[in-house]
C-alpha cells in the first residue's frame, strides 16, 4: 500500500474524532457547569461579600483561561483542516490511481489518475464495479485477488489487463491533472492493451466496516518490453540452434575446403609462373622500388627502354633511370610520388649509353608484410613525340597555305588599303613641289606637308609588314599578347572587305584582361578565318537588311579567355551543322574547306577549343577559349 495514500486515511480518521472530541466536551463542560452551580447556589447565600469577590475573580480567570484554551483548540483545527486539505489535493493528484472500494467491489471513491486511467470521471466512476473494467481474459484472476483479500486481511497484488475504455483527453478532470501533475507526455488511449498492477488492503471505516483501498499504477510499458525481450530471447534461441547446424555443415566442409586448397596451392604456383612471363613479355617497363629509392625489381622491358638488364638495376636508386623525378622525403617522411599515385605524367629518362628518352610514368602503392613499394611504369613515346612533331609541322605548313591563300583572296582590298596612303603621297609631293616653286615659300605649311606625307609612307609600310608577318613561314613562338590587340590587328587586314561589303562592325571587348601566351599569328589567322566566314554568310543577305558583325572578349568563369565572332546573317542549316568543321567540307562554290578544320586544329594545339551555335535566318556565332596558364617559353 502507498505510504500518500496511508497518510491521507490517518488525516481524515484525526479530523473526524477532533471534531467529535469537540463537540461532545463543550456539552460535558456546559452540564458540569450547570451542576455545579445548582449544588453552590446555598453556599453562594451564606459567602461575604469578600469572599464572593474572590470567587468572581477566580470564574473571571477560568473564564479568560478557557477562551485561550478555545483560541487554541480553533487554531489547532484550522491547522489540521489545512493539513486535511493538503493531503486530499496530493491524494487527488497524485500520478499513482487510487481507489475505494467497499466488500462488493463497488468504487466509493477515486482520485483524478485513476479516473483518467480507467476512462471515466470521477463522478461516473462511484457505484462502479471495478471488476468491469478488467479485461475478460483476467476476470478469474480478479476475483481471486478480491476474495485473498476480503478472506485474509492481508496486503494483495494484481496484473491485469483492462478492458477498453471511452476516455477523452477534453475531460476537465484530465486537463487539470495533466496541468498540475506537469505531464509532458503525449495522451493516448487508442491502444486498448493496458495492463496496469493493483495493489490493495482492507481497512475499517468509522462506523467498523470493511472498505477496499486501492492503488493502480500503469505497467503498459514495462509488459511491452518484457514481451519484446521474450520475443528477442525466442528470436535469439532459434539463431543460435540455426548457426549450431551452420557450423557442423561448415565443419562437414571444411575438409573439402582443405582438399580445395591443396589443389589451388597447385593452380597458383602454375599461375604465378603464367604472371611471370606475362610480366617480362610486358611492353611497358615496370620497376619496383622500396621506401627508399631503392629497385627491387625489374621486368625484361626495361632493357629496350635503358639499355640495362634487369639485374644490373637490381639495388640500385631509381634516380639512375629517372633523374627528372627525384623522390627527396618531404615532411611526412613520405615520398612525394604518392601525389601522383594513379596519374600518368609525362617526364624524361636516361638510356645507358646517355641520350634522353620521353617517357609516360603511372605509379601504383601496394603493401607486403607492413612494408610499402611503389611499381613505376613507364612506356617509351619517342615515336609518339616524333609523330606529333611532324603533325605540329604539318599543321604549320597548312597554316601558311591557308595565309597565301587568304591573302590571295584579300589581295584586292589590300591593295586598296595599300593605295590610300600612295595616293595621298604622291597629293602630298606634288603639293610639296608646287609650293617650293613659288618665290617665297611658306616653311611651316611645307613641313606640315612633309610630316604628313612621312606619316601615310609609314602606314603604307605597316600594311605591307602586316602582309609580310603573316604569309611569312615562322618558327613556332608564343609569348605573352593582350587578346585585343590580336583583335584589332586582325581585324586590320580585313577592314577592306568589311567596308567593301557595307558590314557594320561593332565591339564588344572586356578591359583588363590577363595576357595569354599564344603564337601571335596563328591566333590571328584563326580570328581572320572566323571574320572572312562572316563577311561571306552576310553577302547573302538582301540589300536593304543591315549587315552586322559583334566581336566579343571576355573571361571566362575557369580563368580562360573566350573570344566571339557574332554574325546576323542566314545562319547554317543543321543537316549542314554536322558536318561544318570536318576537313574538306565546305558550303562555298570554290571554297577548300580548310579554314575552320585548321583553324580547330590551331586552338587545340593551344589547349583550347573552338565551338558554335547557329540558328537558321538569325545568324551564327563561332567562338573559341584559350588558358591564361602558361609561360612565354618558346613551347
Amino acid at each position: 500500500m502507498s505510504k500518500s495514500l496511508i497518510r491521507h486515511l490517518n488525516t481524515e480518521n484525526l479530523n473526524r474524532k477532533t471534531d467529535s472530541f469537540l463537540a461532545k466536551h463543550s456539552e460535558t463542560i456546559r452540564e458540569q457547569a450547570e451542576s455545579m452551580l445548582r449544588h453552590s447556589s446555598a453556599d453562594i447565600a451564606r459567602m461575604s461579600s469578600d469572599d464572593i469577590q474572590k470567587l468572581l475573580f477566580e470564574f473571571q480567570v477560568q473564564q479568560i483561561e478557557l477562551k485561550m484554551r478555545n483560541e487554541e483548540l480553533n487554531r489547532a483545527h484550522q491547522a489540521l483542516t489545512a493539513s486535511r486539505d493538503n493531503y486530499a489535493q496530493l491524494y487527488d493528484l497524485s500520478p499513482v490511481g487510487y481507489l475505494t472500494l467497499n466488500e462488493a467491489g463497488v468504487i466509493q471513491k477515486a482520485n483524478i489518475a485513476a479516473s483518467v486511467l480507467l476512462g471515466c470521471t470521477k463522478q461516473e466512476l462511484i457505484n462502479k464495479r471495478f471488476g468491469g473494467f478488467i479485461h475478460s481474459s483476467d476476470q478469474d484472476n480478479y476475483y481471486v485477488f478480491l476474495r485473498n483479500l476480503l478472506t485474509l486481511k492481508t496486503g494483495q497484488a494484481l496484473s491485469a489487463k483492462l478492458s477498453g475504455a471511452n476516455d477523452s483527453p477534453t475531460r476537465p478532470e484530465y486537463q487539470y491533472f495533466q496541468l498540475c501533475t506537469s505531464s509532458s507526455q503525449p495522451y493516448d488511449k487508442s491502444n486498448i492493451s493496458t495492463y496496469v498492477e493493483c495493489y490493495a488492503r482492507v481497512v475499517c471505516n468509522d462506523k467498523n466496516a470493511l472498505q477496499i483501498c486501492l492503488a493502480i499504477n500503469n505497467i503498459s510499458e514495462y509488459k511491452q518490453a518484457q514481451d519484446t525481450i521474450t520475443r528477442l530471447n525466442a528470436k535469439l534461441e532459434e539463431t543460435i540452434r540455426k548457426q549450431t547446424g551452420e557450423l557442423i555443415v561448415s565443419n562437414l566442409s571444411l575438409m573439402k575446403k582443405v582438399e580445395e586448397l591443396r589443389r589451388s596451392k597447385h593452380q597458383l604456383v602454375e599461375r604465378e609462373a603464367k604472371l611471370n612471363s606475362i610480366f617480362n613479355a610486358s611492353v611497358e617497363g615496370i620497376i619496383t622500388i622500396n621506401m627508399s629509392d631503392i629497385i627491387v625489381s625489374a621486368n625484361a622491358a626495361v632493357e629496350t627502354i635503358f639499355g640495362y638488364k634487369p639485374e644490373e638495376l637490381v639495388g640500385c636508386n631509381i634516380n639512375k633511370l629517372m633523374p627528372s623525378s627525384p623522390r627527396e622525403m618531404n615532411h611526412r617522411n613520405l615520398p612525394p610520388t604518392l601525389e601522383s599515385v594513379g596519374q600518368i605524367r609525362e617526364i624524361e629518362g636516361i638510356h645507358k649509353n646517355g641520350s634522353i628518352v620521353p617517357l609516360d610514368l603511372s605509379i601504383a602503392e601496394f603493401s607486403i608484410d607492413n612494408a610499402h613499394y611503389f611499381t613505376n611504369i613507364v612506356r617509351d613515346v619517342s615515336l609518339r613525340k616524333y609523330r606529333e612533331q611532324q603533325d605540329k609541322e604539318h599543321l604549320d605548313e597548312l597554316a601558311h597555305v591557308t595565309r597565301l591563300g587568304l591573302m590571295g583572296e584579300m589581295a584586292s582590298g589590300i591593295a586598296h588599303e595599300v593605295n590610300q596612303p600612295l595616293s595621298a603621297i604622291s597629293s602630298y609631293t606634288q603639293a610639296s613641289l608646287n609650293l617650293m616653286n613659288t618665290e617665297n615659300p611658306d616653311q611651316a605649311k611645307l613641313t606640315e606637308i612633309l610630316h604628313k606625307t612621312q606619316q601615310q609612307a609609314l602606314r603604307a609600310g605597316q600594311i605591307i609588314h602586316r602582309m609580310r608577318e603573316f604569309v611569312k613561314s615562322h618558327a613556332k613562338h608564343r609569348s605573352a599578347a593582350d587578346v585585343n590587340s590580336l583583335i584589332h590587328e586582325a581585324v586590320g587586314l580585313c577592314i577592306a572587305e568589311l567596308k567593301q561589303n557595307d558590314i557594320k562592325l561593332i565591339f564588344e571587348l572586356k578591359n583588363n584582361l590577363p595576357p595569354i601566351y599564344v603564337d601571335h599569328v596563328q591566333i590571328e589567322q584563326v580570328i581572320i578565318n572566323l571574320i572572312r566566314n562572316s563577311v561571306d554568310a552576310l553577302q547573302n543577305l538582301p540589300a536593304k537588311q543591315q549587315r552586322q558583325l559583334t566581336i566579343h572578349s571576355r573571361l571566362t568563369l575557369n580563368d580562360g579567355i573566350q573570344i566571339r565572332v557574332k554574325d546576323n546573317g542566314p545562319g547554317i542549316g543543321e543537316d549542314q551543322q554536322q558536318k561544318i568543321l570536318t576537313p574538306f567540307y565546305t558550303t562555298k562554290t570554290n571554297g577548300m574547306g580548310m579554314g575552320l578544320s585548321i583553324s580547330r586544329s590551331l586552338v587545340e594545339a593551344h589547349e583550347g577549343t573552338l565551338h558554335f551555335n547557329s540558328e537558321p535566318g538569325k545568324g551564327t556565332t563561332f567562338y573559341f577559349t584559350l588558358p591564361t596558364r602558361g609561360k612565354p617559353d618558346g613551347r
